[in-house]
């Protein structure tokens, strides 16, 4: 197992050595990433891992790992390996990157234009549909036909429409279509609009009373975004989000029933626990700076506020006597030094690897001295567990309830 911090504040645990090789070779552990080291228990450059520098050297030594870049057509001058291969020295430049072709682009951007420029003057030299310029066809109608014929508008129109429209060919060069036809569609067209167009009613008033209600609303919220209450919500709602970024952590360490045979036997349950203890203990890490780095902040803005606004001294006094968010120093220290205690505890059994068994409840060591040592770990880990329930930890949202919760009903097997 490989603990990466990825980057500040973001680590990611890798279960075997293949996939640290994969996520090295998708790009997301690069050179600034760190691994933690269990040896030293501390935290390392990736780029000292062993594995991290055979991916590196493999992609150096194999040059034709690189995609060959293709492009298409006129645009890119080239279309694959055997075209670059083939360029003329010419086309070179000082650092032996040859560019094919340069002509290629300026002589397709040139043709587009053309292209383009044509099929504009191409539309707009067209025969013109019955709706564009219906408005102005209408209004010099409708001056004409009052002029001359006004009795006789009703005879036109009739006329005009039982006639079949005439054809116009898309290829024809004249610009305008048949006038009888625009003037029939035109006298058509504003008899239906005068017999459907609604009667709108006659917008109301606006007095100066009701637009000082109309914004009241907007200056509550505003002041509302300022009052205490919000400030007191937004610094909660700060606080869950990193209770849940630790609960992730806690997931992702995979510490449930911490205590089980199965995780104290040698062969590698004893190094996976070590390494998912690693885990948790960085998140919780992280967990506590965020946690003070949240006091500080909403500390200040409650200063800056109570200027502000000026809060009266009842009000400041309702942000500090509100509940407690940040977990107890007593828990803090409880749960600090239970997983130090914890992890003394597995290193013996590291050490002591094939040196000892375990049956059932029990646990028989080769060495005395080490069985000694054992012996005072346990009773030590199980006194801290006591004091953490007795202190509350059990029903704490920090570290201390998360850590018994992992251990759950488990406890150590005693010595023989």
């Amino acid at each position: 197992m490989y603990l990466v911090e990825l980057r500040p504040g973001k680590e990611e645990l890798y279960r075997s050595s293949d996939e640290l090789a994969l996520a090295i070779r998708k790009g997301d552990v690069d050179a600034r990433s760190r691994v933690y080291h269990r040896a030293t228990a501390k935290w390392i450059s990736i780029t000292l891992h062993p594995q991290y520098k055979a991916i590196v050297a493999a992609a150096k030594d194999d040059p034709g790992s690189r995609a060959v870049r293709r492009v298409w057509g006129l645009l890119g001058g080239g279309g694959g390996s055997s075209e670059q291969g083939s360029a003329t020295p010419d086309a070179a430049m000082p650092g032996g990157v040859s560019i094919p072709h340069r002509w290629r682009r300026p002589l397709a951007l040139g043709i587009s234009t053309l292209l383009l420029v044509s099929g504009i003057q191409l539309a707009f030299s067209g025969p013109r549909p019955p709706w564009a310029g219906r408005s102005q066809v209408a209004a010099t109608s409708a001056k004409k036909i009052g002029r001359t014929a006004q009795p006789n508008r009703t005879a036109v129109r009739r006329e005009t429409v039982g006639k079949p429209p005439s054809l116009v060919s898309l290829a024809s060069s004249k610009t305008a279509w048949p006038e009888e036809t625009a003037i029939a569609d035109t006298l058509v067209h504003a008899d239906s609009v005068k017999r459907t167009a609604p009667v709108l009613p006659r917008a109301p008033r606006l007095r100066s009373k009701s637009l000082r209600e109309a914004l009241a609303p907007e200056s509550k919220e505003t002041t509302r975004s300022n009052s205490l209450e919000a400030l007191v919500a937004r610094y909660s709602a700060a606080h869950d989000s990193a209770h849940s970024r630790l609960e992730a952590g806690m997931r992702v360490a995979r510490l449930t029933r911490l205590f089980a045979s199965s995780r104290l036997l040698p062969g590698g349950g004893v190094t996976d626990t070590r390494m998912s203890l690693a885990g948790a203990a960085n998140f919780i890490r992280v967990y506590r700076q965020q946690q003070v780095l949240i006091e500080r902040a909403y500390q200040d803005t409650v200063t800056a506020m109570a200027r502000k606004y000026r809060w009266s001294p009842k009000k400041v006094r309702g942000w500090y006597s509100r509940a407690p968010l940040k977990e107890a120093p007593s828990l803090e220290l409880l749960s600090g030094a239970l997983l130090s205690n914890v992890d003394s505890v597995l290193g013996v059994l590291d050490a002591q690897a094939g040196a000892y068994k375990i049956r059932g409840t029990a646990i028989a060591f080769e060495d005395p001295s080490a069985g000694q040592v054992y012996g005072t770990l346990r009773r030590r880990i199980k006194d801290q567990i006591d004091a953490a329930v007795a202190a509350g930890g059990g029903t704490s949202r920090g570290p201390a309830g998360l850590l018994l919760q992992a251990i759950g009903t488990t406890s150590l097997p005693r010595e023989t």
